[in-house]
């Protein structure tokens, strides 16, 4: 066509040449010329190229694919949630499940499979049947169908009825994800997700407000945190992610699969897969599949960090190359090479004093003062910062398991996939590993505690539950001796006293210059008399009441100080501003007193707490206990000083980043 085109321009252009001189040539000649030559080009342009020599049909085609290679194209999105797109030689959970059974199956039963899910009638725990909820003078319809799940409400243009997309968590709680309507900017179909301001509590059976499920400062007005999802909770709830979220405003978000896969612990499996498929020789081939139990102690908790550790990347260029190619880091690798662990031990590390820059408030959400973890989905920072660990070979695996082997022998009473533990770590069995000593008449000697008691347990003295997180208290898992110091600097309460929760300070202090050779020390007056939990509960910041009130109903605390003084004390937490911190009170008070309606949520009006006071503080005056904690000398709860100590209560605004 190229061809005819050139031949016919010189034809084209006589007519003007004729009237810048129509001497030249005549009129009707010019016409005549004209219609030939537009007979000739027409057919020429629509004649079938499958005439034209090979040769030149070959070039042209050659011509053609080389211009199609050059073209870029930005893909149009036509989805309105994340999708699951395989790339990296990642194959999926289900290409394990032909030949890996066993470890698929015990793998399904873990919360980890279930981290995120599509809903289904198995995997939706809220209820869905035409509930009416409302918050902050907004109403949410929250209903199912045929298609789907949906949450009805007004998003500020009238009402919207939205799918439920995607679900977070099972085990203790459950979120909902919703798509946003086209007409929300950027118009049109976006795998953008909002987040329904409610949570599922699974131990409640109810909906409650989401931001009451969090610690962080009072809130008069909740968002959809738009967006969230596609930039930060894919990042470990699901398996090799790529926001595509980095300065786009409609990210073609993907994920190899959702929730935490076979994938995440054992590396990409396409090619493992294809060639045992081919029934090759197995003793060849690539063997590029990761066990982490085969991998020494650093590298194997390294596979855990990736998610469960306080990281970064590395440079702040390298967020943009995260968003489009997700995570380089593979199972096996040295996780430090690829991503920045923060370390409060370290602040003057170049990117943690960037991130810093970035975010003030960050080592105190995450970290005590002194250092140590307090908040639960960050283990590996506390393991590395202990002895065992660094100058041992304890790992995430010595106590953890990711498949249930030996099911059988298993007790009834210990699900398997709560805490994920191996057989026998409800005990000293980790310990003993390395310190073979403890044992016996030597055990006795060392905790001075009976051998069977919960003092005697190595854990319950090295890792007591000083982290927060999922509206309880979770064991740190930094391995560290109990102190005086770090309850009066860092503010952390020591085992001792979260233990013995009816014991003042000072009681502590004197047993571990004692036992121990401590220095002595004599603490200020209220150590000397009020138990240091109980002052932690009224008078502490946000996060050292929520642990305080965990702590007053721990079993293993009523077993030590008993459990008929607690009640009353802890009523005076029910107005805590903060709704995590009424969470755990009101959870103690339903362990505590049978009188506590299970239904009871945070959302307390002041006349429901003032009848729950009355209540317990009548119920408490008629017990007697005999721990004297609060107490007058003629043995009545002391009103005053509790009154008294709640206007010491710390003001300070936290937020845990759990």
């Amino acid at each position: 066509m190229s061809f005819w085109f050139v031949v016919g321009l010189p034809f084209l252009l006589l007519p003007i040449w004729v009237r810048i001189d129509p001497n030249q040539i005549r009129p009707r000649t010019v016409v005549v010329i004209i219609c030939l030559f537009v007979t000739v080009v027409l057919a020429g342009c629509f004649s079938d190229d499958n005439n034209a020599p090979e040769d030149l049909k070959q070039t042209e085609a050659g011509k053609q694919s080389t211009s199609e290679n050059r073209v870029t194209t930005t893909p149009v999105n036509t989805e309105r949630a994340p999708v699951v797109e395989l790339s990296d030689s990642y194959a999926g959970s289900n290409r394990c499940l032909t030949c890996h059974k066993d470890e698929h199956g015990s793998w399904d039963e873990s919360f980890h499979q279930s981290m995120t899910q599509t809903p289904t009638e198995e995997s939706v725990l809220g209820d869905f049947d035409d509930v009416h909820l409302e918050l902050d003078g907004i109403d949410y319809h929250l209903e199912r169908d045929e298609a789907g799940y949906w949450v009805s409400t007004n998003l500020g243009n009238g009402p919207t009825r939205m799918q439920i997309k995607l679900l977070t968590g099972s085990h203790h709680m459950q979120l909902y994800w919703f798509s946003l309507p086209d007409n929300i900017p950027p118009e049109g179909p976006k795998r953008i997700l909002g987040l329904l301001p409610f949570s599922y509590l699974v131990s409640q059976n109810s909906w409650v407000p989401r931001r009451s499920t969090f610690l962080h400062p009072p809130v008069q007005n909740e968002t959809f945190e738009v967006g969230r999802w596609n930039a930060t909770c894919l990042r470990c709830h699901t398996t090799h992610p790529k926001a595509d979220y980095f300065g786009k405003n409609n990210p073609l978000t993907t994920v190899a699969e959702f929730g935490i896969s076979c994938e995440a612990c054992h590396g990409p499996g396409k090619e493992h897969a294809e060639f045992f498929e081919s029934n090759r020789n197995p003793d060849g081939g690539p063997h590029q599949i990761v066990n982490p139990l085969e991998l020494d102690h650093v590298r194997a908790s390294h596979v855990c960090a990736n998610c469960h550790g306080a990281t970064s990347v590395k440079h702040q260029d390298d967020a943009k190359k995260w968003h489009t190619e997700g995570n380089s880091f593979r199972p096996g690798n040295d996780l430090l090479e690829f991503r920045h662990l923060i370390r409060a031990t370290r602040p003057d590390e170049a990117m943690t004093v960037e991130l810093l820059q970035h975010d003030p408030q960050l080592f105190e959400s995450v970290f005590w003062s002194d250092g140590m973890v307090r908040v639960t989905g960050r283990e590996y920072s506390g393991l590395v910062e202990t002895a065992c660990h660094t100058k041992g070979t304890l790992s995430c695996l010595t106590c953890h398991t990711m498949h249930n082997q030996d099911a059988e022998q298993r007790p009834v009473d210990e699900p398997w996939n709560d805490d994920q533990l191996r057989i026998g770590m409800r005990s000293n069995k980790a310990c003993l590993n390395c310190h073979e000593q403890y044992t016996g008449e030597a055990l006795v000697s060392h905790t001075r505690h009976l051998s069977e008691s919960e003092g005697s347990k190595c854990y319950n003295c090295h890792m007591p539950h000083t982290s927060y997180g999922l509206l309880k208290a979770v064991r740190s898992h930094q391995i560290s001796n109990p102190t005086v110091e770090e309850t009066l600097k860092a503010g952390r309460q020591n085992a001792c006293n979260n233990c013995h929760v009816d014991k003042p300070l000072q009681w502590t202090a004197d047993h571990l210059h004692q036992w121990y050779g401590h220095d002595q020390q004599s603490l200020p007056d209220a150590h000397q008399k009020i138990s240091s939990v109980v002052l932690h509960l009224l008078t502490g910041d946000a996060g050292q009441r929520a642990l305080a009130a965990w702590a007053l109903s721990w079993d293993a605390a009523q077993q030590t100080a008993g459990n008929t003084w607690q009640a009353g004390i802890l009523s005076y937490g029910l107005d805590d501003p903060y709704d995590a911190a009424r969470w755990m009170v009101l959870n103690s008070l339903k362990k505590l007193d049978p009188s506590i309606k299970k239904e009871l949520t945070a959302q307390l009006s002041p006349d429901q707490i003032r009848s729950i006071q009355n209540r317990l503080l009548e119920h408490i005056e008629k017990e007697k206990a005999e721990q004297r904690v609060v107490r007058k000398p003629d043995g009545t709860l002391d009103v005053e000083l509790l009154r008294f100590l709640l206007q010491q209560r710390n003001g300070r605004q936290m937020y845990l980043q759990e």
